[in-house]
């Protein structure tokens, strides 16, 4: 009887609150279905802080490949600062840029810089070197006959500890079971 009730009060709970029911599209989703509809977007029908806003929630994917609609988020910003949502402000005909949006570079997205190569791919370079260098020596030494005492010992000592390893790994497998 109590888990009836208490399921009735909150089902009727979340009946009443309004904001749970529908939530408000996000104004990145406004600015798209404008920008969908027009294939442009209407620099007067937003504000400035919501077309910064809808260009801030453009992620990485989106700046690759969809491009268009960055640019055109930020010609409607251009146009905006031209004036032309002002009262008496300069509007361009339907369909026509005004002169700031025409003349609207958008900004590179990969900027080249004249930084140097980054330390960790300079001390990997060079380890690979070491280490192809290394293996070109030894290849060169075992074709020519070449096999020092010390890496014989080094070989069986290898050995020996692969053979102590398994071991180990088998004894902890069978106490595990």
């Amino acid at each position: 009887m109590r888990l009836r009730r208490l399921t009735a009060l909150v089902t009727v709970l979340l009946a009443a609150s309004p904001g749970w029911a529908t939530a408000a599209p996000s104004i990145y989703s406004q600015v798209l279905a404008a920008y969908q509809a027009n294939g442009s977007i209407p620099p007067c029908q937003f504000t400035s802080g919501q077309l910064q806003a809808a260009l801030k929630g453009v992620d990485t994917y989106g700046q690759q490949y969809f491009a268009d609609f960055t640019n055109a988020i930020q010609t409607a910003l251009a146009t905006r600062g031209a004036g032309a949502c002002l009262p008496g402000g300069t509007r361009a005909p339907a369909g026509q840029q005004s002169v700031a949006a025409a003349q609207f570079v958008p900004p590179s997205i990969t900027g080249s810089t004249s930084a140097g190569w980054p330390a960790p791919l300079l001390v990997l370079a060079g380890l690979s070197v070491a280490f192809a260098c290394a293996g070109l020596l030894t290849v060169l030494g075992r074709a020519r006959g070449w096999d020092p005492r010390w890496a014989a010992s080094l070989r069986h000592g290898l050995g020996e500890a692969g053979y102590r390893a398994a071991e180990a790994w088998s004894r902890l497998l069978a106490r595990g079971r």
